[in-house]
Formats: C-alpha cells, structure tokens, sequence
C-alpha cells in the first residue's frame, strides 16, 4: 500500500475551511473569468513544491513569459522553484483530439510527480460535449489519476460570469473538495468571494469567504467573523482619570467604548487618555485611523505634551513602546474587504487596546450591513480579550444610537446654546445595565492633567 502524503493549499486560512489535504486527494476550482482561479491553482502548486513535492502544471491558455511574470508580481517565483525540478510548466494546444491529450499527460505523471494541476478541464470537457461515452471516459480518468499518482489532483473549470452552478457531470460527485471563485459588485466595488461548495473531512460552516489578490502575497481571504455566542468580559482595567472614574468605576477587557462627539468637534485629546490608560495598565494600543495619516495623530500627541513640560524625543519613545498608529481609507474597498484588512492588522500587532478613530466616515449607506459586520468584528475582539475604544462625530442620532446600543460604555459629548447665546457643553455616559449620567463638559480638562501626570512619570523613567 502507497504511503500517504500530505499536502498544502498555500493559503493558511483556507486549510481550516477544506480540512487535512492526503493523498489521493482532488481537488476543484470552478469561477467565473479573472477571479483568481489560475493564481489559487498555481499557489497550491508552488507552495507544495517549495515543500518538497513536485508539481506538473498543465495548462491550454497561459503564455509561460507572461504567466511567470504575473506570478512573480503576486510573490510566487515560478522560475525559482522549476530550476529546483519540483515544478513543470506544460502549455498544450487545444485540440478536439481528448485522447490524444490524456496520452501525452500519461506519459508526463511517469515522470513522478505528486502534485498535478489542469488548466483547465473545460478545455478538455467541451470536445466531447455530445459524446456521453467519451465524456464518461475522460471524467473516469480524471477520477483515476490521483490514485494513480499517489497524490493531489488540482482541477481548473470556467464558470461563466453570472452563474453559479456547476455543470460538469459526475466529477463534482466524485472530486474530494469544491472550491467556487465569484465576482460581484458590492458598495461599488468588484469583490471577489470564495465559497468551499464541498470538503470531505471538514464541516462547511461559513457560506462565502471574502478574498482578494494582493501584489507580493497573492490570495488572501478574509475568513467571516461569526461567534455563536457572546464572550464573557475578561478581567479588570483601570481608568486614570478620577472623575470619569467615579462615573463609571472601571473597563473590563474586551469593552467596547464609544466616544461620540457634535460634528465638527475634535477629540484628539481622548487619544492622551488612551496613552495614558495603556502606560497605566501596560497595554500595548493600535490605533487605526479613517480621516488622518498617522503623522497628524503624532504631531498632535506631541503639541500637547510638549504643552505639558514632556520633551518631545521622549514622546517619541513612549509612542514606540505604547501605541502604533495608521490609516485606512474605508472608502478604498467594500465594508466586508475593510474588516477584513484590520483584523489582519490587528493579528499581525497583537495589540490590548484597538482604537477605530473616524468611525462616521466609515459608515456606509447600507447602514444594516456596517452594523452586521461591526458588530461582529466587536463580538470578535471582545473574545480576544481587546478594549476597543471607537470615537467619531454623530452626524446621525439614528446611527450613533444603534452602535451605542451594542457598547458596554458610550460617552457622548453634547453642545447645546443657552438662553443668553452661550454655548453649553456636557457628556452623556451610558454604561449597560446602569442608569445614566451627566457630566460637565470641562471634565476633560481636569483628566488632560492627570493624563500627562501618567505620561510624565513613564517619560521620566526612559
């Protein structure tokens, strides 16, 4: 009996979704045009043969100059791996000769190779559309050849643009894995999604997985964040600033805090007490940005400090040990592709505390959707045990209302005119399962002082 062997997707967030990949194993890839099948293809291929395993890549389109090329963009060095001999590249014409085909494919897979992609069996599958017998027989081949070569049979089928049903007989029965590249458009963006319409060894538990192609990367997804149930608060955090202490008495991780202000208004000064609470409670704080480059943030926390007597050299080192801070354009892609991309940041920094400033720029007019997504991005992050601070104008009562509705703090900043032409300023705290409370809008004043007094006593210590 033939010893097993193990393979990779190439793409560590997919390998959850389809399960252990062991030979004989097949595999298909079915889309629409541009969506990413030959590039999903060709990263199974290339990251197996960087493993060790040797891959034959067949294929009835590509140009090999130009297929290279575009490989290498997406960070897969073809032409590295073939010069180690785990990767052959064949091109074979298109042909209403099928047996002819397969002959030749017969002849190369004596040459041992564990890993074999067809690109594409619709090329193949379309000749002998009208000839059930030989139909048959080409799919009775493909069902065969993993078995025959002891390892994993990629296959590569076109779905055209609009369709999602397959129609490719009984290999879909009998292949091990299906996975369906589509293209929408979605908040005016094209959007790429995947769906693992069958695995055997794995529950298919999410429906469609939003991906995209990244130049030096190549396939990445953006596996969906569906908890089944709410997480448990994690353990205690402490507030610096007295007053807001007596108001709310602590944050738990995993809280999720609004900080809401009047349009217009500027709350840069909630990010020194963000600094502060992470020095004091030794966290580590990623703050990501809708509205400014990191830049404006730092000269910002430093214009203020310096106001408070803290040289600016030694902000610049309490910023590198307590806070990273970035940017993201929400209007550069759809809402599913945006969270997405920060939980990636926020997988890669391993923050305590995760900051969303700008949040009303990044709402969207399908205000059902943002809420769907965001609350399931905060339900994740409350697992993880993160805070989440998110602060923002409420250009919309409606909106601020429905996020406030699944935060455990919300502090809303209000400005009112008096009978005598004055302005008024207050906050409005929430805190879940409390009543709430009014306080005096110069309060953020009096914790400005006791922020940098945290801020001082850490610069001093550097």
């Amino acid at each position: 009996m033939a010893r097993a062997k193990v393979f990779t997707l190439g793409v560590p967030a997919l390998a959850e979704f389809i399960g252990d990949i062991i030979s004989p194993y097949t595999l298909l890839i079915a889309g629409h045009p541009g969506a990413g099948k030959t590039t999903l293809a060709t990263t199974i291929c290339y990251y197996n043969a960087i493993g060790g395993h040797k891959c034959l890549y067949v294929t009835f389109y590509e140009d090999k100059e130009k297929y290279y090329r575009n490989m290498k963009r997406l960070g897969l060095d073809l032409a590295q791996v073939e010069s180690t001999g785990n990767f052959k590249f064949i091109r074979m014409p298109s042909t209403l000769d099928v047996e002819l085909v397969v002959g030749e494919i017969n002849e190369l897979v004596k040459e041992g190779y564990d890993v074999v992609v067809i690109d594409s069996m619709t090329a193949l599958i379309e000749p002998v559309a009208s000839n059930p017998e030989k139909r048959a027989w080409l799919l009775n081949y493909f069902y065969q050849l993993p078995m025959v070569i002891n390892g994993l049979l990629v296959l590569v089928a076109e779905l055209p643009f609009g369709m999602e049903r397959l129609e490719l007989g009984s290999i879909e029965f009998v292949v091990d894995a299906i996975i369906v590249l589509k293209q929408r458009v979605e908040d005016g963006f094209l959007t790429r999604v995947l769906e693992v319409r069958k695995t055997r060894g794995a529950p298919i538990q999410v429906a469609e997985i939003p991906f995209s192609i990244v130049e030096d990367v190549g396939v990445k997804i953006y596996p969906p964040i569906v908890l089944k149930e709410v997480p448990p608060e994690g353990v205690e955090v402490q507030i610096v600033c007295k007053k807001l202490k007596e108001s709310v008495g602590h944050y738990h991780r995993g809280f999720i805090i609004n900080i809401f202000s009047p349009p217009g208004a500027i709350l840069v000064e909630t990010l020194l007490g963000i600094l502060a609470l992470a020095i004091y409670n030794k966290m580590k704080a990623l703050v990501v940005s809708y509205i400014h480059p990191p830049g404006t943030f730092i000269e910002a926390i430093k214009t203020r400090l310096s106001a408070q007597g803290i040289p600016i050299e030694k902000v610049d080192k309490i910023l590198g040990k307590y806070m990273d801070i970035t940017a993201l354009n929400p209007f550069g892609s759809s809402i599913t592709e945006l969270v997405g991309r920060e939980l990636a940041m926020i997988e890669s920094v391993k923050p305590d505390l995760v900051v969303f400033y700008g949040v009303h720029v990044a709402r969207r007019s399908s205000h059902s959707k943002f809420l769907r997504e965001l609350f399931n991005q905060m339900l994740y992050l409350k697992s993880r045990g993160i805070v989440v601070f998110r602060i923002g104008s409420c250009i919309s009562e409606e909106d601020c209302s429905s996020e406030a509705s699944i935060a455990d703090i919300t502090y809303w900043f209000r400005r009112g005119v008096r009978n005598d032409g004055s302005v008024s300023e207050w906050i409005e705290v929430y805190r879940r399962f409390r009543r709430p409370k009014i306080l005096p809008g110069n309060i953020i004043d009096e914790c400005v002082g006791e922020w940098s007094s945290i801020i001082r006593q850490e610069a001093e210590k550097l």
